[in-house]
């Protein structure tokens, strides 16, 4: 990052390259999110410990036992307080911008298609019957792809919002203050 200061003796301007505190976060942010892969959720989502409590009133013990749990505890071993609330602070927003993304594509994908859709069938179910049946193995391969992107954004939603979690169990057992609440805005 770069910042603009006056030059030597007032004449013109300089630019002064600096690195910020928080650059530190980046390197420690890609190795947290390696355990928490979107495409390993429909595999772990049972077999986990954090799986098998998915019923009943306590969500957290389970989340506790799982490997990636330890893993990230591991972690962040070493990790001063700054560099744990600046990448808290990383995950929180990555966990916003995934959510938006998913209510987006959630819309793209499958309220205004059908939205579409059902009007027109309202308007000329003729029409619909023959497109559909004039283009059968097209329909289904759009139904697959728009089913597809909508459940890819959700599991790349849930493991964000699983991170978010994670560090606030490392957040409760190094007895740190409560994350300030954050805006709903990315």
């Amino acid at each position: 990052m770069a910042r603009i200061e006056a030059g030597a003796g007032g004449g013109g301007v300089e630019a002064v390259q600096e690195r910020p505190a928080e650059a530190a976060v980046w390197p420690l942010w890609r190795e947290l999110k390696k355990g928490f892969s979107t495409w390993s959720l429909a595999g772990s989502a049972f077999v986990t410990p954090g799986s098998w409590g998915y019923a009943g009133l306590d969500f957290v013990t389970g989340l506790r036992r799982n490997r990636s749990t330890h893993e990230v505890f591991a972690l962040l071993e070493g990790v001063s307080e700054a560099q744990f609330e600046a990448l808290s602070a990383l995950a929180a927003l990555n966990a916003r911008r995934q959510e938006q993304m998913f209510r987006v594509v959630a819309l793209g994908y499958i309220t205004i298609p059908l939205t579409l859709i059902a009007t027109w069938a309202e308007i000329a179910p003729e029409g619909v019957v023959a497109l559909l049946g004039q283009n059968t193995q097209l329909a289904l391969y759009a139904v697959f792809l728009f089913t597809f992107g909508v459940l890819a954004y959700f599991a790349s939603s849930w493991r964000s919002r699983q991170i978010v979690s994670v560090l606030e169990l490392v957040r409760i057992e190094r007895r740190l203050a409560p994350a300030a609440p954050k805006r709903r805005g990315g």
